[in-house]
């Protein structure tokens, strides 16, 4: 059975955990969505301790994700653009995944991005897909899609057609 990973790194209920909430619902498999503002994850400190041993100092809510992540087949990773980039909270996570860097342990599991951004997509995308593409490069994750969705208030995509539909089609190819 699949195993899926929903992780949302806005730091507000919004667009974003609409999206993921709405995939969480309508996917078979074992599922799990986890909301970063809600874990206590701590800015890498740069020791790089990491690289010696595969295992990071820092003892937080990103042990319990580690595992999580292990055990996962497919990740679907959520996040608003801020300043076209992804939040700090999921930079912060993406950061905390340096152990897994030049190791095995990620290869080849899935990863699907999704973004929401308030301004022109071509904008919302350029940056925050250098982001989590070599998010997904660095892990040797096989990235089979990233969704990107123009909305600038809270309650935007469950009130626009377009958006709803392109949830469907994500929600299809899984």
């Amino acid at each position: 059975m699949t195993k899926f990973l929903l992780i949302s790194g806005s730091p507000r209920e919004g667009n974003i955990d609409f999206i993921l909430k709405r995939i969480f619902e309508s996917i078979n498999g074992e599922k799990e969505l986890i909301f970063l503002r809600d874990k206590n994850i701590k800015h890498c400190s740069g020791c790089l301790s990491c690289d010696k041993s595969n295992k990071c100092s820092i003892q937080d809510d990103m042990d319990e994700i580690y595992k999580k992540m292990i055990e996962a087949d497919v990740f679907i990773i959520g996040s608003p653009n801020y300043f076209d980039n992804v939040t700090g909270l999921l930079k912060d996570f993406i950061d905390r995944t340096n152990p897994f860097h030049e190791t095995d342990i990620l290869k080849g599991k899935k990863i699907i991005t999704i973004v929401v951004g308030g301004g022109d997509i071509v904008n919302s995308k350029r940056v925050t897909d250098q982001a989590l593409t070599y998010f997904a490069d660095c892990h040797n994750l096989d990235l089979v899609g990233s969704y990107c969705f123009q909305a600038l208030n809270s309650t935007d995509i469950e009130q626009n057609p377009d958006s709803l539909k392109l949830i469907d089609e994500i929600i299809k190819n899984i």
